[in-house]
């Protein structure tokens, strides 16, 4: 474990904004960034996801195909209206770091893309590879990942809390990309919510997150390293964090005379989360873009460009 100050502004902290399983994320008041300090080494956060030991199971990512795909559907149409005419009419090449089960780049692959994969979780990497028979990568994204190859799009969801020099890791996706190249990714906005708004999460999954943004470090990490922000698409959360976080209450021990009503329970608890499942989408990104946004929980969907 190490000490270390803010990756922008180089001070150390004192503030402590969030506190979970034996880990501090504290906040820089210049820039808004949370980060963890002290924090795990590199080592140790990679071997979290190449022994599967991260807080979401490689079977829960595999699992949930039909709404990993409503979601890749909504980003990809975005990318497709920022990408230039003269892309459009070819077949760009897209790079996902932190696949998953891949069923963002499957998406993409219909829709026209070359898609590209880096995955460290093992499990993950062989169903990409195997079932969706897309190239991977199991190993850290680097300026040699997938050789000399250039993207004319990197994309990542999620992934950014993960990155142990987020720096770093935007300076080789500027490398990787094409000449006014695409850089998309989605993130939350955790550093600049009220904290009234903190019990609505079950979970800030540390030490799997070293680091939660706010719009104002997104641009400062996006202007740091080569990057032109195009837009940020903004969608309110918190009517899908208390569902889901009331699914997840948990269940107390029944007597037999109870068996019945709990049978009935859990079928009626069943067809909600079903429900939730199928009505995720609407609620996340219709519902969530008309909602009032100011300090509450969201997605944010960030375009930017590489900058010549």
């Amino acid at each position: 474990m190490e000490q270390i100050s803010c990756i922008f502004c180089k001070q150390q902290n004192n503030s402590v904004a969030i506190c979970q399983d034996g880990y501090t994320g504290k906040r820089c008041h210049e820039c808004q960034l949370i980060y963890i300090s002290p924090r795990p080494t590199e080592q140790t956060v990679v071997n979290i996801y190449g022994h599967d030991d991260a807080q979401i199971s490689a079977q829960a990512h595999i699992g949930g195909s039909l709404l990993k795909r409503l979601y890749a559907r909504h980003t990809l149409t975005l990318i497709r209206r920022h990408l230039p005419k003269s892309k459009k009419a070819e077949t760009p090449s897209l790079l996902e770091i932190g696949s998953g089960a891949g069923y963002f780049l499957d998406e993409a692959r219909k829709k026209g893309f070359s898609s590209y994969a880096i995955e460290l979780n093992p499990i993950q990497a062989n169903f990409i590879k195997q079932n969706l028979h897309i190239p991977c990568e199991n190993s850290l994204l680097s300026a040699a990942s997938f050789g000399a190859t250039r993207f004319d799009a990197i994309y990542h969801s999620d992934v950014i809390s993960h990155f142990y020099d987020p720096v770093a890791a935007f300076n080789i996706m500027h490398e990787k990309l094409n000449a006014n190249g695409l850089l998309v990714f989605e993130t939350g906005n955790i550093a600049e919510i009220n904290k009234d708004y903190f019990p609505a999460f079950t979970s800030f999954q540390y030490p799997d997150h070293l680091f939660f943004f706010s719009e104002h470090s997104i641009k400062l990490l996006l202007e740091k390293t080569g990057f032109e922000l195009l837009a940020i698409h903004r969608y309110n959360i918190l009517p899908q964090l208390k569902l889901l976080k009331w699914l997840h209450k948990p269940k107390q021990p029944s007597t037999s005379a109870q068996s019945t009503q709990t049978q009935k329970n859990s079928f009626i608890k069943n067809a909600i989360k079903n429900g939730y499942y199928l009505g995720s989408y609407c609620l996340r990104y219709k519902l969530g873009a008309w909602l009032p946004k100011s300090e509450r929980p969201q997605t944010m969907i960030v375009m930017a460009r590489k900058k010549d």
